[in-house]
């Protein structure tokens, strides 16, 4: 298993809500939803990573850092890959 870490990118935005769906983390489209994604993606305080592996989506972490350090806003692993060791 390849994982590779990249910043979201827009087409993330329909696996990701699918991965929060599935761990009932997502209550609140305006805020988890792909316009929020996309807005948080350009927010310079913003970090959005996503975990990849074989080409797709399978993890998300949102946090915000203030040049020192983050707090973690979000994570969420697709039920699949939780206890493998990503996240």
């Amino acid at each position: 298993m390849t994982i590779e870490i990249r910043p979201f990118r827009d087409e993330d935005s329909a696996a990701l809500v699918e991965i929060l769906r599935a761990n009932g983390q997502y209550h609140y489209p305006e805020v988890e939803g792909p316009a929020a994604m996309k807005r948080v993606a350009r927010c310079a305080a913003a970090v959005f990573l996503v975990a990849v592996i074989d080409g797709a989506a399978r993890g998300l972490i949102r946090a915000v850092y203030d040049g020192s350090r983050a707090v973690i806003h979000l994570l969420s692993i697709h039920p699949d890959f939780q206890k493998s060791g990503l996240g």
